[in-house]
């Protein structure tokens, strides 16, 4: 189905509709498509007497708002050990691993994707490489170079500032070269290992300078943080995300600071705990392979047990995968996060939310995409199933909209997202060469 004229209404139907807002399912409605928008919803009823409405039919499936990750990396290979690979690789081909990434993500319903750190400006030519419609992928935002210090945590990539000075130079730097979102690292990393992932790489003076220099131009700041003492930092600094927030405090052991949390939520700083980013690396150690985890990682059932306390003390815990580290493949981080969020105790409503409006929340897009209202962009996906009484049914993607333009059905990308297409009929008509 290529775009309709903006004049011209589409309807979609299925059993239900799960709007991301974290209530109940509606049976039986109907959300309404014109031009990139969607304009109406309401109960299937209500369109008997409209034959204007043209319909795409889907029994047996569920209709929920486009995917959001708020936390991938797009041009990291998510192999077992992703540092090794994007050290070896030139800058051209994370391009292409970002443009297959990206493929990927929106196979799977992922509509809009964060990205939270590349090298040089790779993630920036593939966010207008898309954008373009020069490459299939979903809407993306882009951190590109992350700040870290010298030797810290991803250093190269590039973006290796230290003093208040510095980093505010580099934060300015960003901003000119048109970043969507400003990357921190607050603390050391495991994909680091010159980096400490418990100790703060900045001072709250530091961080402040940098959100400082967002803030007057608009834009968000996210924080890399593990330990406490990096969290706290970013917290009092201003940050807007936490990224990680796994609240360690020396290696392999897990602290959760309370009043830290309360200080988050009083704040309104939102946490992605980025479990589906270590869950299959977890499995693979556990069969005996060679995986990037350094030795005290914290298991899955402790971060759990933390994203649980988060939420308990009012912290809004978001969707965000870390697609792209180690067996965090971008044709499936989303579900498992969504999957292990309901393992930890949310309802599939709860966690559809997070994976959704909660995520656009994270990222300041909630006024544009997250869940299924009138006036916002037409990202829809349509799932197999009920992923509202089974969370895996996510994973059964039956249909993709993106901007009001199907985009890819049962696994297969359609259409034709380019400006300009290959003029196949002017072409046919030139002279063959002699």
């Amino acid at each position: 189905m290529t775009r309709t004229s903006n004049d011209e209404l589409w309807v979609m139907t299925a059993d239900r509709v799960a709007d991301g807002t974290g209530r109940a399912a509606r049976p039986g409605t109907y959300v309404g498509v014109r031009g990139d928008r969607i304009v109406e919803t309401g109960p299937v009823a209500a369109l008997t007497g409209r034959p204007e409405a043209r319909r795409l039919e889907f029994p047996g499936c569920t209709i929920l708002p486009g995917l959001v990750d708020s936390h991938g990396h797009l041009t990291f290979s998510a192999g077992p050990v992703p540092l090794e690979d994007i050290q070896a690789e030139s800058d051209g081909q994370l391009v292409l691993r970002a443009a297959t990434n990206a493929r990927e993500a929106l196979l799977a319903g992922v509509t809009t994707v964060r990205d939270l750190a590349g090298r040089g400006r790779t993630t920036l030519e593939v966010r207008d490489a898309i954008a373009a419609g020069l490459i299939p992928g979903p809407r993306l935002l882009a951190a590109g170079r992350p700040i870290t210090i010298p030797n810290g945590h991803c250093h190269f990539l590039g973006g290796v500032a230290q003093g208040v000075k510095a980093v505010r130079a580099l934060a300015e730097e960003l901003i000119a070269e048109g970043v969507d979102v400003i990357k921190v690292m607050a603390t050391g990393g495991n994909m680091t290992v010159t980096s400490d992932p418990l100790e703060p790489q900045f001072t709250t003076e530091e961080l402040r300078a940098v959100v400082e220099v967002a803030t007057a131009a608009g834009r968000r700041v996210t924080a890399h943080a593990r330990g406490v003492k990096g969290i706290r930092a970013a917290v009092e600094a201003g940050v807007q995300n936490i990224e990680h927030s796994r609240m360690e405090v020396a290696p392999g052991t897990w602290a959760f600071d309370g009043e830290l949390a309360r200080l988050m939520a009083d704040k309104g700083v939102t946490a992605a705990v980025t479990m589906a980013a270590s869950y299959r690396a977890f499995q693979r150690q556990e069969a005996g392979g060679r995986v990037g985890l350094r030795p005290g990682a914290i298991p899955i059932p402790i971060r759990q047990q933390n994203a649980r306390m988060l939420r308990e003390a009012g912290v809004r815990v978001v969707v965000g995968t870390d697609a792209g580290a180690a067996l965090a493949r971008f044709d499936e981080a989303v579900h498992v996060e969504m999957e292990l969020l309901v393992g930890a105790g949310w309802t599939p409503e709860e966690a559809i939310e997070a994976g959704t409006l909660g995520a656009a929340v994270a990222m300041g897009w909630e006024k544009e995409v997250g869940s299924l209202e009138p006036g916002k962009v037409a990202d829809i996906v349509v799932v197999r199933g009920d992923p509202t009484r089974s969370i895996s049914d996510v994973r059964q993607i039956e249909c993709v909209v993106l901007e009001g333009r199907v985009v890819a059905q049962r696994g297969r990308l359609i259409g034709d997202t380019r400006p300009t297409p290959w003029p196949v009929d002017e072409i046919a008509k030139r002279p063959a060469l002699t």
